[in-house]
């Protein structure tokens, strides 16, 4: 193959870990790259790097635009894409030299609409590349199963837009929530549903950088109205399309959080989770959390402990007689 592959990265405030990021994509194996670089209003030296690497590499392409946040520079970034493939890389964060040829090989040889590859968290500036041990071979889906996933055991793998190579088309149907945080939650499923295979490779060959100033690790003390929201909307789109089982398991997955952030926070999200509408389409195991919840929340940390100690038990003597 030889088909252009466009690369998003939104920039701000990230001055010292940007060249890293840059140098990382110009140096993939595969060549035919559109590196599309949003400096998205960063008032450090972020634009004048961005202007510097396009003077060096004719492939780079930048962007400065007024502050409108992440979502607005990806959506800026995409409008003005030219690929047949985009893939979204985070401007404190590396990848692999051949992350853009492994997730295009996955795509042709699956005929996939989706690629997926695996991340490491890491704080260091270089890292080996390992292959995620939870995914030994390559998992091909469809886009309904990948939705699926996304709220089981491919959780951590599925619900970021990097990491991920995708049909422009698909991409370009749905833009990024602007203003609003947790955007990831809210629009993945979306490309998933829109997809008619997806591939998952178990080659970590994302570098997830633990920026300690970045938003996923300065997360607010008040209830997070942006990751409710995420989650309600998900939920509601799965719903608009009729998808009952997965629009069940996205309200399961908002209400499990809610009773979570008021466990660990003095019962902040009581209110959503004692004006949250019945109706909703919810499992069983959620529904007893809830009444239980409402009961008391020792009795359900309590019940919880136990549900746990007796899943660990069970899961140990199956896997004691395999």
């Amino acid at each position: 193959m030889n088909e252009l592959v466009s690369v998003v990265v939104p920039v701000y405030k990230v001055e010292p870990y940007l060249e890293r990021c840059i140098r990382s994509i110009i140096g993939q194996t595969y060549e035919n790259l559109e590196i599309i670089l949003v400096d998205d209003g960063s008032p450090d030296q972020c634009g004048a790097i961005c202007d510097r690497f396009a003077q060096e590499d004719s492939r780079v392409k930048v962007y400065h635009k007024t502050n409108g946040g992440t979502s607005d520079a990806r959506n800026y970034g995409v409008k003005h894409s030219h690929g047949m493939y985009i893939t979204f890389v985070d401007a404190d964060d590396y990848i692999a030299p051949e992350y853009t040829a492994y997730l295009l090989k996955l795509l042709t040889k699956y005929k996939a609409d989706i690629s997926c590859c695996c991340l490491e968290k890491t704080t260091s500036n270089t890292m080996s590349y390992e292959i995620n041990a939870a995914i030994p071979k390559e998992l091909l889906l469809t886009g309904k199963e990948s939705c699926q996933k996304l709220f089981g055991d491919l959780y951590d793998v599925l619900v970021t837009v990097w990491g991920k190579l995708f049909r422009s088309e698909i991409v370009k149907q749905y833009p990024f929530p602007v203003g609003r945080r947790y955007e990831d939650e809210a629009i993945v499923g979306k490309y998933y549903y829109a997809a008619s295979r997806v591939v998952v490779g178990g080659r970590c060959l994302y570098a997830y950088y633990q920026n300690t100033n970045s938003f996923m690790h300065n997360q607010p003390t008040t209830i997070s109205e942006d990751a409710i929201w995420a989650f309600a909307h998900r939920a509601k789109f799965f719903e608009e399309h009729n998808e009952r089982r997965l629009a069940e398991m996205a309200w399961n997955f908002l209400l499990n959080y809610l009773i979570r952030d008021s466990l660990a926070n003095q019962g902040r999200c009581d209110s959503y989770i004692n004006s949250f509408d019945n109706g909703k389409s919810l499992d069983f195991k959620t529904r007893v959390a809830v009444k239980l919840y409402n009961v008391s929340p020792y009795i359900y940390k309590m019940c919880l402990k136990v549900y746990c100690g007796l899943y660990n038990t069970i899961t140990g003597l199956k896997n004691g007689r395999q």
